[in-house]
């Protein structure tokens, strides 16, 4: 199981997302602050997009692949707003960048 965390501020108050995720068997699930807040599963499907609310702001969970040569590298990128957010680095499990 992959793991992508980021750290985002939304009208001053802290959150973090969370996305975990199987390569072949499509589950994604997405939590906020701890919390499960979207889940589903896309067998051998490796571009997902969830959407999820955060205070009221609209945020998407994107997994893409680099490339249908390299399918297990991946870039993941939390949309809020408009505004892409890159995962925390430190905390984001290898297979993904």
């Amino acid at each position: 199981m992959y793991t992508a965390v980021w750290n985002v501020d939304v009208d001053g108050r802290a959150h973090e997302v969370t996305l975990k995720w199987t390569y072949w068997g499509g589950e994604r699930d997405v939590y906020l602050d701890g919390e499960l807040v979207a889940e589903s599963t896309l067998l051998l499907r490796w571009k997902s997009d969830q959407e999820i609310d955060i205070d009221g702001h609209t945020a998407r969970v994107v997994t893409r692949p680099h490339s249908l040569a390299h399918p297990d590298r991946f870039t993941l990128v939390l949309d809020l707003d408009g505004v892409e957010h890159e995962p925390d680095e430190n905390r984001t499990s290898h297979g993904i960048r």
